[in-house]
Protein backbone atom coordinates (compact mmCIF):
# COMPACT_ATOMS: atom_id res chain seq x y z
CA UNK A 1 0.00 0.00 0.00
CA UNK A 2 1.10 3.60 0.47
CA UNK A 3 3.80 5.18 2.65
CA UNK A 4 4.42 3.86 6.17
CA UNK A 5 5.84 6.26 8.70
CA UNK A 6 6.73 5.70 12.33
CA UNK A 7 3.34 5.88 14.00
CA UNK A 8 2.89 4.56 17.50
CA UNK A 9 1.00 5.05 20.68
CA UNK A 10 2.92 7.30 23.03
CA UNK A 11 4.22 5.31 25.96
CA UNK A 12 4.15 2.04 24.02
CA UNK A 13 0.46 1.29 24.57
CA UNK A 14 0.43 -1.00 21.56
CA UNK A 15 2.53 -3.49 23.52
CA UNK A 16 0.72 -6.22 25.37
CA UNK A 17 -0.17 -5.26 28.90
CA UNK A 18 0.05 -7.38 32.03
CA UNK A 19 -2.53 -9.89 33.12
CA UNK A 20 -3.97 -7.60 35.81
CA UNK A 21 -4.59 -4.70 33.45
CA UNK A 22 -7.90 -4.13 31.64
CA UNK A 23 -6.00 -2.66 28.69
CA UNK A 24 -5.06 -5.13 25.98
CA UNK A 25 -3.66 -4.82 22.51
CA UNK A 26 -4.18 -7.01 19.48
CA UNK A 27 -1.84 -7.12 16.47
CA UNK A 28 -2.17 -8.53 12.98
CA UNK A 29 -1.22 -7.94 9.35
CA UNK A 30 -3.46 -6.83 6.48
CA UNK A 31 -2.62 -5.12 3.17
CA UNK A 32 0.93 -6.25 3.88
CA UNK A 33 1.36 -3.88 6.85
CA UNK A 34 1.18 -4.35 10.64
CA UNK A 35 -2.16 -3.32 12.12
CA UNK A 36 -3.38 -3.18 15.69
CA UNK A 37 -6.10 -2.30 18.14
CA UNK A 38 -5.57 -1.00 21.67
CA UNK A 39 -8.58 -1.83 23.87
CA UNK A 40 -9.62 -0.30 27.18
CA UNK A 41 -11.72 -2.04 29.84
CA UNK A 42 -12.03 -5.43 28.18
CA UNK A 43 -10.76 -8.89 29.01
CA UNK A 44 -7.80 -10.34 27.17
CA UNK A 45 -10.04 -12.94 25.52
CA UNK A 46 -12.45 -10.26 24.33
CA UNK A 47 -9.56 -8.28 22.88
CA UNK A 48 -8.25 -11.31 21.00
CA UNK A 49 -11.71 -12.32 19.74
CA UNK A 50 -12.61 -8.82 18.55
CA UNK A 51 -9.18 -8.35 17.01
CA UNK A 52 -9.54 -11.54 15.00
CA UNK A 53 -13.04 -10.59 13.85
CA UNK A 54 -11.76 -7.16 12.83
CA UNK A 55 -8.98 -8.80 10.82
CA UNK A 56 -11.45 -11.05 9.02
CA UNK A 57 -13.57 -8.01 8.17
CA UNK A 58 -10.54 -6.16 6.79
CA UNK A 59 -9.48 -9.18 4.74
CA UNK A 60 -12.80 -9.07 2.89
CA UNK A 61 -11.94 -5.56 1.74
CA UNK A 62 -8.38 -6.61 0.97
CA UNK A 63 -9.86 -8.98 -1.60
CA UNK A 64 -11.42 -5.94 -3.26
CA UNK A 65 -8.66 -3.35 -3.11
CA UNK A 66 -5.30 -5.12 -2.98
CA UNK A 67 -2.85 -4.43 -5.80
CA UNK A 68 -0.62 -7.28 -4.62
CA UNK A 69 -3.32 -9.91 -5.08
CA UNK A 70 -3.71 -10.57 -8.80
CA UNK A 71 -7.22 -11.91 -8.17
CA UNK A 72 -8.54 -8.86 -6.30
CA UNK A 73 -11.28 -6.82 -7.93
CA UNK A 74 -8.97 -3.87 -8.44
CA UNK A 75 -6.24 -6.01 -10.00
CA UNK A 76 -8.76 -7.58 -12.35
CA UNK A 77 -10.07 -4.14 -13.32
CA UNK A 78 -6.58 -2.83 -14.06
CA UNK A 79 -5.70 -5.92 -16.06
CA UNK A 80 -8.90 -6.26 -18.09
CA UNK A 81 -9.99 -2.61 -18.24
CA UNK A 82 -13.51 -3.49 -17.20
CA UNK A 83 -15.05 -5.13 -14.14
CA UNK A 84 -18.65 -6.40 -14.25
CA UNK A 85 -20.84 -6.42 -11.12
CA UNK A 86 -18.41 -4.64 -8.75
CA UNK A 87 -18.80 -5.19 -5.02
CA UNK A 88 -20.56 -2.69 -2.77
CA UNK A 89 -17.28 -1.87 -1.03
CA UNK A 90 -15.45 -1.07 -4.27
CA UNK A 91 -18.32 1.08 -5.52
CA UNK A 92 -18.46 2.92 -2.20
CA UNK A 93 -14.74 3.71 -2.29
CA UNK A 94 -14.90 4.87 -5.90
CA UNK A 95 -17.78 7.22 -5.11
CA UNK A 96 -15.79 8.69 -2.21
CA UNK A 97 -12.81 9.09 -4.53
CA UNK A 98 -15.01 10.85 -7.10
CA UNK A 99 -16.07 13.35 -4.46
CA UNK A 100 -12.48 14.12 -3.48
CA UNK A 101 -11.44 14.33 -7.12
CA UNK A 102 -14.09 16.99 -7.75
CA UNK A 103 -13.49 18.96 -4.55
CA UNK A 104 -9.70 19.02 -5.07
CA UNK A 105 -10.01 20.18 -8.70
CA UNK A 106 -8.45 16.94 -9.89
CA UNK A 107 -5.49 16.90 -7.50
CA UNK A 108 -6.82 13.72 -5.89
CA UNK A 109 -6.80 11.25 -8.78
CA UNK A 110 -6.58 7.45 -8.37
CA UNK A 111 -5.69 7.04 -12.06
CA UNK A 112 -2.27 8.57 -11.32
CA UNK A 113 -1.41 4.91 -10.69
CA UNK A 114 -0.79 4.32 -14.41
CA UNK A 115 1.70 7.21 -14.52
CA UNK A 116 3.35 6.05 -11.29
CA UNK A 117 3.84 2.51 -12.58
CA UNK A 118 5.36 3.79 -15.83
CA UNK A 119 7.72 6.10 -13.91
CA UNK A 120 8.79 3.30 -11.59
CA UNK A 121 9.55 1.10 -14.57
CA UNK A 122 11.72 3.78 -16.16
CA UNK A 123 13.77 4.30 -13.01
CA UNK A 124 14.15 0.55 -12.45
CA UNK A 125 15.49 0.25 -16.00
CA UNK A 126 18.04 2.97 -15.24
CA UNK A 127 16.39 5.59 -17.45
CA UNK A 128 15.26 9.12 -16.68
CA UNK A 129 11.60 9.38 -17.75
CA UNK A 130 11.31 11.09 -21.12
CA UNK A 131 9.56 14.48 -20.90
CA UNK A 132 7.41 14.01 -24.01
CA UNK A 133 6.29 10.53 -22.99
CA UNK A 134 5.64 11.79 -19.46
CA UNK A 135 3.41 14.54 -20.83
CA UNK A 136 1.51 12.05 -22.97
CA UNK A 137 0.95 9.74 -20.04
CA UNK A 138 -0.18 12.55 -17.76
CA UNK A 139 -2.94 13.29 -20.25
CA UNK A 140 -4.24 9.77 -19.58
CA UNK A 141 -4.66 10.61 -15.90
CA UNK A 142 -8.30 11.68 -15.48
CA UNK A 143 -10.51 9.97 -12.94
CA UNK A 144 -13.59 11.71 -14.34
CA UNK A 145 -13.29 9.46 -17.42
CA UNK A 146 -13.73 6.25 -15.39
CA UNK A 147 -17.19 4.76 -15.91
CA UNK A 148 -18.70 3.73 -12.59
CA UNK A 149 -22.05 2.00 -12.17
CA UNK A 150 -23.55 -0.96 -10.34
CA UNK A 151 -23.34 -2.91 -13.61
CA UNK A 152 -19.66 -2.32 -14.34
CA UNK A 153 -16.55 -0.21 -13.93
CA UNK A 154 -14.65 0.65 -17.10
CA UNK A 155 -11.24 2.28 -17.58
CA UNK A 156 -9.95 4.12 -20.63
CA UNK A 157 -7.11 2.63 -22.68
CA UNK A 158 -3.72 2.54 -20.86
CA UNK A 159 -5.42 3.63 -17.63
CA UNK A 160 -5.13 1.91 -14.25
CA UNK A 161 -6.02 3.02 -10.77
CA UNK A 162 -5.11 2.63 -7.13
CA UNK A 163 -7.20 3.45 -4.08
CA UNK A 164 -4.23 3.43 -1.72
CA UNK A 165 -4.80 7.09 -0.87
CA UNK A 166 -8.01 6.30 0.97
CA UNK A 167 -8.55 2.55 1.33
CA UNK A 168 -6.68 2.17 4.64
CA UNK A 169 -8.80 4.93 6.11
CA UNK A 170 -11.91 3.34 4.64
CA UNK A 171 -11.14 -0.05 6.21
CA UNK A 172 -10.24 1.61 9.52
CA UNK A 173 -13.71 3.20 9.54
CA UNK A 174 -15.42 -0.12 8.83
CA UNK A 175 -13.53 -1.80 11.68
CA UNK A 176 -14.48 1.04 14.04
CA UNK A 177 -18.14 0.73 13.11
CA UNK A 178 -17.98 -2.95 14.00
CA UNK A 179 -16.18 -2.32 17.31
CA UNK A 180 -18.60 0.42 18.36
CA UNK A 181 -21.19 -2.32 18.86
CA UNK A 182 -18.94 -4.17 21.31
CA UNK A 183 -16.60 -1.82 23.21
CA UNK A 184 -16.66 1.65 24.75
CA UNK A 185 -13.03 2.65 24.18
CA UNK A 186 -10.36 1.58 21.69
CA UNK A 187 -7.82 2.93 19.26
CA UNK A 188 -7.86 1.25 15.85
CA UNK A 189 -4.81 1.34 13.58
CA UNK A 190 -5.54 -0.35 10.26
CA UNK A 191 -3.20 1.85 8.25
CA UNK A 192 -4.72 5.01 9.71
CA UNK A 193 -5.89 5.73 13.24
CA UNK A 194 -9.41 6.19 14.58
CA UNK A 195 -10.72 6.34 18.14
CA UNK A 196 -13.74 4.35 19.30
CA UNK A 197 -15.51 6.18 22.13
CA UNK A 198 -14.90 9.60 23.68
CA UNK A 199 -11.56 8.95 25.41
CA UNK A 200 -8.56 10.36 23.47
CA UNK A 201 -5.42 8.36 22.74
CA UNK A 202 -1.90 9.75 22.37
CA UNK A 203 -0.29 8.93 19.04
CA UNK A 204 3.34 9.71 18.24
CA UNK A 205 4.15 11.10 14.81
CA UNK A 206 7.72 12.07 13.90
CA UNK A 207 8.63 12.27 17.57
CA UNK A 208 5.69 14.51 18.49
CA UNK A 209 2.74 13.33 20.57
CA UNK A 210 -0.72 14.11 19.21
CA UNK A 211 -3.80 13.53 21.40
CA UNK A 212 -6.24 11.96 18.93
CA UNK A 213 -9.98 12.22 19.58
CA UNK A 214 -11.30 11.20 16.18
CA UNK A 215 -9.28 9.92 13.19
CA UNK A 216 -5.69 10.63 12.19
CA UNK A 217 -3.88 10.02 8.90
CA UNK A 218 -0.33 10.85 7.89
CA UNK A 219 1.10 11.31 4.40
CA UNK A 220 4.70 11.65 3.23
CA UNK A 221 6.63 11.00 0.06
CA UNK A 222 9.41 9.42 2.07
CA UNK A 223 7.75 6.03 2.21
CA UNK A 224 8.51 5.02 -1.39
CA UNK A 225 11.28 6.73 -3.34
CA UNK A 226 11.35 5.85 -7.05
CA UNK A 227 15.03 6.65 -7.44
CA UNK A 228 18.00 7.06 -5.13
CA UNK A 229 19.15 10.11 -7.07
CA UNK A 230 15.87 11.75 -8.20
CA UNK A 231 13.23 13.48 -6.10
CA UNK A 232 10.41 11.33 -7.51
CA UNK A 233 8.36 9.35 -5.02
CA UNK A 234 4.99 7.62 -4.86
CA UNK A 235 3.16 10.93 -4.34
CA UNK A 236 2.78 12.58 -7.75
CA UNK A 237 0.88 15.72 -8.64
CA UNK A 238 -1.28 14.62 -11.61
CA UNK A 239 -1.25 18.15 -13.03
CA UNK A 240 2.51 18.47 -13.46
CA UNK A 241 4.04 15.08 -12.62
CA UNK A 242 6.09 16.53 -9.76
CA UNK A 243 6.54 14.81 -6.40
CA UNK A 244 6.48 16.82 -3.15
CA UNK A 245 9.48 16.98 -0.85
CA UNK A 246 9.88 13.47 0.55
CA UNK A 247 10.85 14.91 3.94
CA UNK A 248 7.60 16.86 4.30
CA UNK A 249 5.14 15.05 6.56
CA UNK A 250 1.46 15.98 6.79
CA UNK A 251 -0.89 14.78 9.54
CA UNK A 252 -4.64 15.30 9.37
CA UNK A 253 -7.27 14.76 12.05
CA UNK A 254 -10.97 14.75 11.25
CA UNK A 255 -14.07 12.70 12.04
CA UNK A 256 -13.59 9.82 9.60
CA UNK A 257 -10.37 8.01 8.80
CA UNK A 258 -11.16 7.79 5.08
CA UNK A 259 -11.53 11.58 4.92
CA UNK A 260 -8.33 12.13 6.90
CA UNK A 261 -6.52 9.72 4.58
CA UNK A 262 -7.60 11.46 1.37
CA UNK A 263 -7.15 14.99 2.74
CA UNK A 264 -3.62 14.16 3.93
CA UNK A 265 -2.75 13.17 0.36
CA UNK A 266 -4.27 16.34 -1.10
CA UNK A 267 -2.42 18.61 1.33
CA UNK A 268 0.84 16.68 0.84
CA UNK A 269 0.51 17.35 -2.89
CA UNK A 270 0.23 21.08 -2.22
CA UNK A 271 -3.55 21.42 -2.26
CA UNK A 272 -5.91 23.01 0.24
CA UNK A 273 -8.18 21.19 2.66
CA UNK A 274 -11.45 20.62 0.75
CA UNK A 275 -14.63 22.06 2.21
CA UNK A 276 -17.54 19.97 3.40
CA UNK A 277 -15.78 17.48 5.70
CA UNK A 278 -16.29 19.16 9.06
CA UNK A 279 -13.53 20.28 11.39
CA UNK A 280 -10.06 19.41 10.09
CA UNK A 281 -6.81 19.87 12.02
CA UNK A 282 -3.51 19.91 10.12
CA UNK A 283 0.07 19.36 11.31
CA UNK A 284 3.19 19.70 9.20
CA UNK A 285 6.54 18.21 10.22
Amino acid sequence: MKRRLFLGLAGGALCSCGEKSSEYSWKGIVFGIPVGISFRNVTEKTAEDLGQQSLELAQKYEACFSLWDENSELSLLNREGVLPSPSEGLLDCLKIAKDFHAKSNGLFDPTIHSYLEWSKGEYVAGRIPDDLEAERRRKLVDFSRVEISEDHIKLQSEMSLSLNALVQGYVTDRVCEFLEEHVLSALVNFGEYRVVGSHPFDVEVEGQTIPVRHALAVSSGGGQRLSATASANHLINPQNGVSPDAKRVIAIETRKAVNADAIATIVALGGKVPEGFGAVTTWEF
